[in-house]
């Protein structure tokens, strides 16, 4: 994102949802935070390595912890004119 106007501006149409197995889980909003991030070299930001601050904002969610066996993940999300659209199928094993 940059700046934290840019955030404010881009979180105003920010719309999501993440379906765990069948049931709605809930997201929490992030408007805007400073984040510290350690890049790697041709990454596709910077496209050098090195560490920057910026500012980070969006939906989020955190799941609970999952019982050994399989799962599927949809995640649906949507922002001015970035858009977000993963099916995860996830195996869990037992310890």
């Amino acid at each position: 994102m940059g700046e934290p106007t840019d955030c404010a501006i881009f979180m105003n149409s920010a719309d999501g949802s993440a379906v765990l197995d069948g049931e709605e889980v809930d997201s929490e909003t992030s408007r805007g935070e400073s984040i510290s991030v350690q890049s790697v070299a041709l990454n596709p930001v910077t496209g050098t390595d090195g560490r920057f601050t910026t500012t980070g904002c969006g939906l989020w969610v955190q799941l609970p912890p999952l019982k050994p066996g399989n799962h599927t993940l949809t995640i649906r999300g949507r922002a001015r004119d970035f858009a977000v659209d993963v099916d995860y199928s996830l195996t869990v094993g037992t310890a």
